[in-house]
């Protein structure tokens, strides 16, 4: 299923199940008003979105709108936490380098993993401020993975079940 937060005026936004094709939407108020709701209570709602979504894609659902992406806010306008990984050691390196620091001599035998700021988070049309782009702006295409509550040192298999959502997210 595709789900989306349109901006409402409130710092959370309103939920949105979207159809596959991307051109119509369907207000999931009747189910739940924001993702943070479904996350808390996924094993419950969740099945009620997927039923809406299969309901926009045979073109039943009775008050679909078309889908404007640029009404779209971040999927969670205020995540409780962003944890980036890399795989690429290289990336690494750049990192630190920018930052004139040296890598750690044991990162090899370590996952490539920092806690970032997860405010502000942008929707997908919104303009990125910056001061200057004389800062050397890194862009990057990533996937994020949100998941539900899940214990620090969790092994694979926990992590795996926790996992709610996969997006597609621009890194700054």
């Amino acid at each position: 299923m595709k789900l989306a937060t349109y901006k409402d005026g409130s710092r959370d936004g309103q939920l949105v199940v979207v159809s596959r094709d991307l051109s119509t939407a369907h207000h999931a108020n009747g189910i739940a008003g924001r993702l943070q709701q479904v996350l808390d209570d996924w094993n419950f709602l969740s099945p009620q979105l997927q039923d809406l979504y299969e309901t926009l894609n045979q073109g039943k659902a009775r008050r679909a709108f078309a889908f404007d992406p640029a009404q779209c806010m971040a999927p969670l306008p205020r995540a409780p936490q962003l944890v980036d990984g890399s795989a690429y050691l290289v990336h690494a390196e750049l990192i630190m380098a920018s930052r004139k620091q040296k890598l750690p001599d044991n990162l090899g035998s370590r996952p490539l993993m920092y806690q970032g700021c997860s405010a502000p988070l942008l929707g997908p049309c919104e303009d990125i401020a910056v001061a200057s782009e004389a800062q050397g702006i890194d862009l990057e295409m990533e996937l994020a993975v949100v998941t539900g509550d899940l214990a620090m040192g969790a092994d694979r298999a926990e992590a795996g079940e926790a996992i709610r959502l996969v997006m597609l997210m621009n890194d700054i």
